[in-house]
């Protein structure tokens, strides 16, 4: 067996063969103090929250409401979504509802997402990659869920405390209501994980009474607002300088509840309900009867024989639980007073602060604000704030620090649209200053031009389209500029009022199977095929077919939106080429009609007065009735006149 899995081993057999209680005095003696260990989890419940089954929408939204104690905290934010069928993922827009400042590391690979975010209150630690919209300022949670609503239908919402990682999984939820209405103290399920910055408060006494150097490591997990079955993975890790401690883990929880152990070291297991090793997840042990108090829970390490509570932990209901025990044997070793939840920053982080300089470009101006309050929070002494030539300074205004030139001065370097310098800030802490780049590109120099062409060959414009045609769309934009970042956005053919808006594409993203996004140009035009419907009521004539790009500089978060439209021709099917419309069709079609009847009644009226006499019926001299000779012959007419082709056959 490998080294690695044999404690574990052993520790699922010390589980099976378990030692039976001693029999001890109940009243315990336990001072529970905090200790210098550390226990991290993840969670699902949430403050405030709600999941909501979305059928038949293009469009999803989420919303995160994020509350902080700090004026800058960090977050990482993690979107993900499983796709199925081969089927591409919904369009998302995720809202974030910040506090105070975030500085944001973001992930939604493969999600069509659109973020909607305070850019004065949320700053990435790099280019997020998506589109990026302004949130607009509300005042209450109430007005922002009645604007949410009205850009599609909810699927989740959640208020979170102190949010360290957040992981929200896009998957339809099941056997959930349609709309979504915030409940306290909700369990949001697989659709939302999240782990919190302050850690978990760990205590620890000595046992009086008991000799040995036996340690309890207990485990309290609380019950949760729905009661479905689940499994907490539990990781224990001891840093023990010599062997493995005699230790007994106990865990406890709601009787839905069983676990999965991976622990580092040899343990006696003390459990309520079920649980496995991660090296034998399928071995399931039935636990046992355990108290759901504090004292009881003392009082059952006590009857183990257990002569230290090295840590004892009550959480929410989780997922995971990770335990780390800085050291181990018989000592305690109390935690610093008072308490500290975060470890802090010792000195600034300057990262952080540099990440915060961001330019505003306007009116030939470059503006660089730092508010006081977020370099104080950063633990940060500015001692001078310039651009590269050193004589341009920061100004000291009230709360902010303002540095500003024209493009003119300060050692601006400017080229036909970007307008580069470099800002240096020396802080007390450092001997050397910091240095980072800005920038500043004319947007108004740029040049966007569209083109639709008929062939993916992409050599002659047109301005007409056929119904049922394919066609093939250019998005350029002049001059080129390294340092921008260019994406299409979306793109829609608006056919006039009675017709609905055909969708193309939205977030960067192919709206329908008859659209298709095509490779780049050589010189990196942005292209994709559509195909029109053939049949439509009312026929469209005209059409307008618009683009919407996303620009950003590489040295900026935010995103700039251009639009650029075109007038269409629609044409009718089949008659692009001959230039023909429906009402010459029919004029056509009518006349051959009335020229053919006329034709035909003349060719009869021709073979009624021209057939040979010969042919023609004797005339009989007998005297009969009047009424008898008419009817014969009124019959004989009759008949040749219904079916003139067989009287013609006869001929």
């Amino acid at each position: 067996m490998d080294r690695g899995t044999l404690p574990q081993a052993v520790a699922l057999l010390l589980a099976i063969c378990s030692l039976s209680p001693t029999n001890l005095a109940e009243t315990v003696h336990c001072d529970l103090q905090p200790v210098d260990s550390e226990v991290t989890y993840i969670t699902s419940q949430v403050t405030n929250g709600c999941v909501a089954q979305v059928t038949n929408a293009a469009l999803e939204v989420h919303i995160l409401f994020l509350e902080f104690s700090k004026e800058v905290s960090t977050l990482d934010l993690t979107l993900q979504t499983s796709r199925q069928n081969g089927t591409r993922p919904r369009e998302v827009l995720l809202i974030l509802s910040v506090s105070k400042n975030v500085f944001l590391k973001f992930q939604a690979p493969g999600v069509p997402v659109r973020l909607a975010y305070n850019p004065n209150l949320v700053f990435f630690q790099e280019p997020p990659g998506v589109n990026t919209t302004q949130l607009p300022p509300f005042t209450t949670k109430s007005q922002l869920l009645k604007w949410a609503d009205t850009e599609g239908p909810i699927a989740s919402a959640a208020e979170l405390n102190e949010p360290k990682s957040i992981l929200l999984r896009l998957d339809q939820a099941l056997r959930e209501p349609s709309s979504c209405s915030l409940e306290a103290h909700k369990d949001m399920g697989h659709t939302l994980e999240w782990s919190p910055h302050t850690q978990a408060s760990v205590r620890g006494c000595r046992l009086e009474g008991v000799a040995g150097h036996k340690e309890a490591y207990i485990l309290r997990v609380l019950p949760g607002p729905e009661s479905w079955p689940r499994t907490v993975t539990v990781k224990v890790e001891l840093s023990c300088a010599s062997g493995d401690p005699e230790a007994v883990l106990i865990l406890q929880g709601p009787p839905y509840v069983s676990w999965l152990i991976d622990a580092n070291h040899t343990m006696q297991i003390w459990t309520t309900g079920k649980y496995s090793f991660k090296i034998f997840p399928e071995g399931n042990i039935s636990g046992y009867d355990l108290p759901d108090t504090t004292q009881g829970l003392l009082e059952e390490a006590q009857r183990l024989n257990a002569s230290v509570v090295a840590s004892f932990v009550e959480l929410p209901l989780a997922s995971f639980v990770s335990l780390r025990a800085r050291s181990c044997g018989s000592e305690l070793r109390p935690s610093p007073t008072p308490v500290q939840t975060i470890p802090p920053r010792e000195g600034c982080n300057q990262e952080l602060l540099l990440s915060l300089i961001q330019p505003k470009c306007s009116d030939d101006v470059m503006t660089l604000v730092l508010k006081k309050d977020l370099i104080s929070t950063l633990r940060c002494t500015i001692m001078n704030l310039t651009f590269w030539d050193s004589s341009c300074k920061a100004e000291d205004r009230d709360d902010q620090l303002v540095l500003r030139s024209t493009y003119s001065k300060c050692g601006m370097k400017v080229t036909e649209n970007v307008v580069s310098n470099e800002v240096v800030v020396n802080f007390l802490s450092s001997s050397s200053p910091q240095r980072k780049k800005v920038q500043c590109i004319n947007m108004d120099s740029l040049s966007l031009q569209l083109g639709l062409y008929l062939s993916p060959h992409f050599l002659q414009t047109s301005n007409s389209i056929e119904l049922g045609q394919q066609g093939f769309v250019q998005v350029s934009v002049s001059p080129s500029i390294p340092e921008l970042t260019i994406q299409l956005d979306s793109c829609q053919l608006n056919l006039g009022p009675d017709m609905e808006i055909v969708e193309l594409i939205q977030s960067q993203a192919a709206k329908s199977s008859c659209v298709s996004l095509m490779s780049p140009s050589p010189g990196g035009d942005m292209r994709f095929s559509f195909l029109l419907r053939g049949h439509m009521v009312p026929m469209p004539t005209t059409g307008i077919l618009s683009c919407t790009v996303a620009l950003r500089p590489r040295t900026w978060s935010l995103e700039v939106h251009r639009t650029v439209s075109m007038r269409l021709n629609i044409v009718s099917p089949g008659l692009h080429d001959k230039g023909l419309v429906l009402p010459a069709v029919l004029g056509i079609t009518f006349g051959a009609f009335l020229i053919g009847a006329l034709l035909t009644a003349a060719l009869w009226y021709i073979y009624l007065h021209t057939r040979h006499p010969s042919k023609r019926e004797p005339v009989v001299a007998v005297a009969a009735p009047a009424s008898s000779e008419s009817s014969s012959t009124n019959h004989s007419i009759g008949s040749t006149q219904s079916t003139p082709c067989s009287t013609s056959s006869m001929a």
